[in-house]
């Protein structure tokens, strides 16, 4: 008959006893801290360690932002998905008891071993949707400012800063703003150009060119004069280029052009717009007084009465072009006026010394009396 070791005897009293401890130790850890957060459980930097769900949910509930402001409107937020989102993540920090006490123990004690990471503070998807149709509301496009010349003096009108929500900021600033209940909007200043201070610096003459034409021809008075309305008030950046075809635009019966004598090739025909090289032609010389660079032009076939031989730019929509550039260091100003026999154009710009500030206007065959006209 086989003898027992007396060490194997000790060793199974020594696990049972072992084994016991934990089983009780377990217990009572589980009896201590059920439906409690395990201690060290640390969520958006509040400390839940030893709080039931119920108590929890309410202090991270509290630190939730609720509301954005801008300009002294308060958005509030809809946040059903970050609540449901928050309950979720507490469901998963406390014990579902399956009936079993020892299970339920060994449960709690493997809960606390783990570490689980905090939940976002906002549902991204739903807090994002919001932000966007917020911004529907605040968002403005701002106004450039504008300039005329009336009455011998530019008159300006001011234009307004614009203003944009930026969303993908907004949405990092609420994330963290733990704690705070309304949380600021960051928004975007936008500058639209020109402003109201660069238009006031548009002070210097550049150009002043007048043309003259019979006023008995009706059609084609009212060809010019069309053409200049287009022209007038027009505002170019620095470094933009103008394109007559392009500011003019078609002309056609639908816009109010009538058919009027004019060249085509060598021969004289009638046709919508007839005239309206006369415009041109007087702000080609324009940009000549202020130096600026042009890009397109082209002369007549046959000599025209309102300039000298070869002074004159010709243009066809879709063919010939009258463009230049706007090589001064600010914006320009185009003024075209009409009267009862003349057509005249103004540049005014920023003079310098490659640009400088005309003396006198000028004119064909003679130059306007006084600046004003």
């Amino acid at each position: 008959m086989l003898r027992r070791k007396p060490w194997v005897f000790l060793l199974v009293i020594l696990f049972s006893q072992l084994s016991l401890s934990i089983l009780l130790g377990a217990t009572v850890t589980y009896g201590a801290g059920y439906a409690k957060a395990p201690e060290g459980l640390t969520v958006w930097e509040k400390d839940l360690g030893g709080m039931t769900k119920d108590e929890a949910y309410a202090v991270l509930a509290e630190v939730i932002p609720k509301a954005v402001v801008y300009d002294r409107t308060v958005y509030f937020l809809e946040l059903n998905q970050t609540d449901q989102d928050l309950k979720d993540y507490l469901a998963s920090q406390y014990i579902i008891s399956t009936g079993n006490v020892i299970t339920d123990a060994f449960e709690y004690l493997h809960r606390m071993s783990r570490t689980i990471p905090s939940p976002e503070l906002l549902n991204q998807e739903e807090v994002l949707a919001q932000l966007r149709k917020f911004a529907l509301d605040i968002d403005q496009p701002g106004k450039a400012a504008e300039a005329y010349y009336e009455n011998g003096e530019i008159v300006i009108e001011e234009g307004s800063l614009g203003v944009r929500l930026d969303v993908d900021k907004s949405w990092e600033q609420l994330q963290q703003s733990i704690g705070m209940e309304t949380v600021p909007l960051v928004t975007e200043v936008i500058v639209v150009h020109p402003t109201t201070a660069e238009l006031e610096k548009v002070k210097d003459p550049l150009g002043d060119y007048t043309t003259y034409f019979n006023p008995s021809f009706h059609e084609r008075v009212t060809n010019v004069r069309l053409a200049a309305e287009a022209i007038n008030g027009l505002i170019l950046p620095p470094g933009g280029e103008f394109s007559f075809n392009d500011t003019v635009g078609k002309r056609e019966p639908e816009r109010g052009y009538l058919p009027a004598l004019m060249y085509m090739g060598n021969r004289v025909v009638t046709d919508d717009g007839g005239g309206i090289c006369q415009d041109s032609t007087t702000l080609y010389q324009a940009t000549k007084q202020a130096r600026l660079e042009v890009l397109e032009r082209y002369s007549h076939s046959l000599p025209v009465s309102y300039v000298p031989l070869g002074q004159d730019a010709t243009v066809a929509y879709g063919a010939l072009d009258f463009r230049f550039r706007n090589t001064t260091l600010g914006y320009l100003l185009l003024n075209a006026a009409t009267g009862g026999n003349w057509i005249r154009v103004r540049i005014f710009g920023v003079a310098d010394s490659e640009h400088p500030a005309l003396d006198e206007p000028d004119g064909y065959p003679v130059k306007p009396r006084e600046w004003s006209k």
